[in-house]
């Protein structure tokens, strides 16, 4: 249970990044297979960022805790994934 508090402290300052891609997204009327593959790669991409630059020492915290770099990114994209199947499924109910 610590780790996965850990984990959605990880997630806490993207939560916003996140539901604004999603409106992004629902204003080019995506779809869900789409914007999940958008939501992957740029969760890729934002794993390449931190791993690569002075944000790397970030994941030493969670490393301390038992939570690899893979495990980390793993739950946060299912985090968002539910979220953003979530968010754009209400919002095209009532748009």
């Amino acid at each position: 249970m610590q780790q996965f508090q850990a984990i959605l402290i990880f997630y806490k300052p993207y939560f916003l990044w996140s539901i604004g891609v999603d409106l992004l997204l629902l204003g080019l009327s995506y779809e869900l297979i789409p914007a999940v593959i958008i939501k992957l790669i740029l969760i890729l991409f934002l794993w390449y960022a931190i791993s690569e630059t002075q944000h790397k020492q970030k994941l030493i915290f969670y490393k301390n805790l038992g939570i690899s770099s893979f495990k980390l990114f793993s739950i946060f994209f299912l985090i968002d994934t539910f979220i953003t199947v979530t968010f754009l499924q209400f919002l095209k109910e009532f748009v």
